[in-house]
């Protein structure tokens, strides 16, 4: 029951779901002085963050302090962990294992082991659908089935299924780093979660030396990003779909660390 509430709960407090919340409590309260109030409150929250302008800001956030925490130099390790996210499992119509935004996870982690960073992959993720019957495999299991379609022996890959969530990674990788005497790891996911999910590792890993390796940038650096023109500006200003859900990423991230932190988890 708690798993499925921290998927729903949050919900409400993300740009979307509050913006509609306020829409509808004005709605019911339209001959209410305040009304008019609540729904224009709405429209702002879902108005701001669906702003490149807002939503760049968010994002940088969070990815610079990602590269600020990847080493330039990566060192060698006795795993890479590489955690779960960015594939979508072989269901029809699909006919294998697809990568999405995230895929980048698995490919930076493939390209460590290549470059002779460790010698084991390890793919953490449980199924974290919440309707019942659901014929995906987890998420490890979906990232093993893509690796070895990439070229990777079996021997050089091991699951953890169970963990739904980065509190239960970090958990998981701990007391199999204990059982095979490990002293470092790599850890392979997207700059976007980096900050919160390196946070955990160290709280949770019971002293393992934990490397960040962030990758999936969702922008370049400011400085990659060309000079304002009156037509760019304009554009920032204006809401786009694809900025409400950038935000929305980010500021999930921001409020998982605070949730994170409050539990002690991190």
């Amino acid at each position: 029951m708690g798993f499925i509430l921290s998927k729903l709960l949050p919900l409400g407090l993300y740009p979307l779901g509050l913006a509609l919340l306020l829409q509808l409590a004005a709605l019911l309260g339209r001959r209410r002085r305040w009304s008019p109030w609540l729904s224009a409150a709405g429209i702002a929250i879902l108005w701001i963050p669906a702003t490149p302008l807002v939503s760049r800001e968010l994002t940088w956030g969070l990815e610079q302090r990602s590269t600020a925490l990847t080493p330039r130099l990566i060192p060698r390790a006795d795993a890479i962990v590489v955690l779960g996210g960015g594939l979508r499992p072989a269901l029809r119509p699909r006919r294998t294992v697809e990568v999405n935004e995230g895929g980048d996870r698995l490919l930076t982690g493939l390209a460590l082991l290549r470059q002779g960073q460790a010698p084991l992959l390890v793919f953490t993720g449980g199924k974290v659908k919440l309707s019942t019957g659901d014929p995906a495999a987890s998420e490890a299991r979906s990232a093993a089935v893509l690796a070895s379609e990439l070229g990777l022996p079996a021997k050089r890959m091991l699951l953890l299924e169970q963990p739904r969530n980065t509190a239960e990674e970090a958990r998981a990788l701990a007391g199999l780093a204990q059982a095979r005497g490990w002293r470092s790891v790599l850890l392979v996911t997207s700059a976007t979660h980096l900050p919160r999910a390196l946070a955990t590792f160290r709280r949770l890993s019971g002293g393992l030396q934990v490397v960040p390796v962030a990758c999936d940038y969702l922008l370049p650096a400011r400085d990659q990003m060309g000079s304002a023109t009156a037509a760019s500006l304009l554009e920032a200003l204006l809401p786009d779909a694809k900025d409400l859900h950038q935000s929305t990423v980010a500021l999930k991230e921001h409020l998982g660390l605070l949730v994170y932190r409050l539990r002690g988890w991190s």
